[in-house]
């Protein structure tokens, strides 16, 4: 795995954090978690989709 990829995964974490720094509520985080999920299934390549998605959960 290259660090590009942990870069894109880590930059999937960044809505979540930014919903729970603006909204400072459980639902604006689910809803960040929910938009970072939606953009790394459809951008991301197949193969990279679950390190994505574990990008997401660190965020959340």
């Amino acid at each position: 795995m290259s660090l590009f990829v942990i870069v894109v995964a880590a930059g999937h974490a960044i809505p979540p954090v930014i919903a729970a720094a603006l909204g400072k509520s459980k639902t604006t985080v689910f809803i960040g978690a929910g938009i970072a999920c939606a953009i790394a299934v459809m951008s991301g390549n197949p193969a990279f989709i679950a390190t994505d998605i574990i990008g997401v959960g660190l965020g959340t």
